[in-house]
């Protein structure tokens, strides 16, 4: 409410800036009063007018109507004017408020009292999935409740499909206990589980203050460390390289990278050296997330060495190389399986089953049943399915004319069907027993124009070579190599060679 001796200034002020709208008015009522005080006058004069004084004065009537009705609507224009003058300056700005759209701070609510007490304790319980089983399963297995099970993997829907988890995967439940209670004797609530589906990735679901559940995924930042071993064999390559410490993955792969050049089964000889450069990636708290790459390896047999290096290319791929840039992968592999024993050589011979002789068109490696197959090469799948006395069987076509065929296998891989493109290394099968076979084991055969091939005798160019510009680039690839296992070496010095 406005008090008067404060709004007299104002008002003073505010008439003085508006005097051009006032004076014109007061003009107006004086002219009105004049008008009035003539209209008197005419009256009492009529009663004695001539003729043309009467006419006269109709039509001064008639002017004088025009100008009344122009009074009226100045006046009711001019009191409208003055209203809206004086509802400005007194009445407050409500519709020119000054609004903002971030809601003004709510005061902290600060509880003394709880931020007196100590943190929950919290504890976790690692387990993992088995064979066959679900989240809903572990959960249920570790003492959470179905409905507390269930809301926490409703909150993981929106961000992991827990059904790409397989067995083996680790799990870490939750729980907590109010301060100043023993662990011990109660079990304690369920607030949630944590698990790594990815070595770069963490998924968290965590319980709220409100009861709901929330899930958020995290990611992993990995550091790489460099790792070298340096053995002697005395039974297989893949027993000289684990003992040493090199991952079941890693082992296979560098079998991969000497199946094109070694032929395991004849040329491996008790005394020969295996040496090996690779990565391993840790976590935040050094712990093993997964296992890297080879990044040099060599092998002397029989007083030959055989050496390759991973090299990246300009256009973002890597593929490994020997000394004079060449690269490792050849048109197709020597050997199609990993770990496999050679049991049957390619020729004449009794057949074990039919019991006479004829030839035997390829090479078999026994193995146990489910082992992966690999394609030998790249090429398209132009036989698959069941074949006579081959049983599950897959045929692949080549370049230059080369066929490979695979047989008395116990499946094919997901998916594949007459047609497909395959990878060399890409897995297309697993090992059985099917068709006319006494015990597990794939039948590998190598064909040229129809023609079978011993795959043990073939001699096949690389795949493709460094150029003199690419090779510039390698020398510095293998030069820090060098450098790493010389530094590794002089840390262990169980090394007993060094890459050249």
């Amino acid at each position: 409410m406005w008090k008067t001796p404060r709004i007299l200034p104002h008002i003073a002020l505010w008439a003085n800036s508006r005097s051009k709208i006032f004076l014109p008015l007061l003009d107006n009522f004086a002219r009105y009063s004049a008008f009035c005080q003539s209209m008197t006058i005419d009256n009492a004069a009529s009663r004695e007018e001539s003729p043309e004084n009467i006419a006269k004065r109709l039509i001064a009537t008639q002017r004088r109507r025009r100008a009344r009705r122009q009074l009226s609507i100045g006046f009711l224009l001019s009191a409208i004017f003055i209203g809206w003058l004086v509802n400005d300056f007194l009445a407050p700005d409500i519709n020119n408020a000054s609004l903002s759209a971030k809601p003004a701070p709510l005061a902290p609510e600060i509880n003394l009292e709880r931020r007196a007490m100590p943190p929950m304790q919290r504890q976790s319980h690692e387990d993992q999935l088995k064979k066959g089983d679900s989240l809903a399963a572990l959960l249920a297995r570790n003492g959470v409740g179905a409905g507390q099970a269930q809301a926490a993997l409703d909150s993981l829907k929106g961000e992991f499909d827990a059904r790409n988890l397989r067995p083996g995967q680790k799990v870490r439940v939750f729980r907590a206990w109010p301060p100043g209670v023993d662990a011990k004797l109660t079990e304690g609530e369920f607030v949630g589980f944590d698990l790594i589906p990815e070595p770069r990735q963490k998924v968290i679901v965590q319980r709220l203050a409100d009861g709901q559940f929330e899930t958020t995924r995290q990611n992993r930042p990995l550091s790489e460390k460099y790792f070298v071993a340096d053995t002697l064999i005395t039974s297989s390559v893949y027993e000289a390289a684990r003992s040493s410490g090199v991952a079941p993955n890693l082992v296979a792969d560098l079998i991969r990278l000497f199946s094109f050049s070694v032929d395991f089964q004849r040329d491996i000889r008790e005394g020969d050296q295996l040496e090996v450069l690779y990565t391993r990636r840790f976590d935040q708290n050094n712990q093993l997330a997964e296992e890297g790459e080879i990044i040099f390896v060599a092998l002397t047999n029989r007083g030959q060495r055989h050496a390759f290096w991973l090299h990246h290319l300009d256009d973002g791929e890597q593929h490994y190389y020997d000394e004079q840039g060449r690269s490792v992968q050849r048109l197709l592999m020597r050997t199609p399986v990993d770990g496999a024993r050679l049991s049957s050589r390619y020729g004449m011979r009794r057949h074990p089953i039919l019991g006479y002789t004829r030839l035997h068109r390829g090479l078999d490696f026994a193995a146990p049943v489910g082992t992966p197959i690999y394609a030998a090469g790249d090429g398209q799948v132009i036989k698959i399915g069941r074949y006579g006395d081959n049983g599950l069987y897959i045929k692949l076509r080549h370049s230059n004319r080369f066929e490979t065929a695979y047989a008395h296998m116990n499946g094919f891989a997901k998916g594949l069907k007459k047609g497909d493109g395959v990878k060399q290394g890409q897995v297309i099968g697993y090992v059985g027993r099917t068709g006319l076979a006494t015990g597990p084991h794939l039948h590998y055969e190598v064909l040229q124009g129809n023609k079978p091939i011993n795959p043990r005798s073939l001699d096949l160019p690389p795949r493709h070579e460094l150029s003199a510009r690419q090779l510039t680039a390698f020398e510095t690839t293998r030069a820090q190599a060098a450098k790493r296992i010389g530094t590794l070496a002089s840390r262990n010095n169980a090394l007993t060679s060094l890459p050249r």
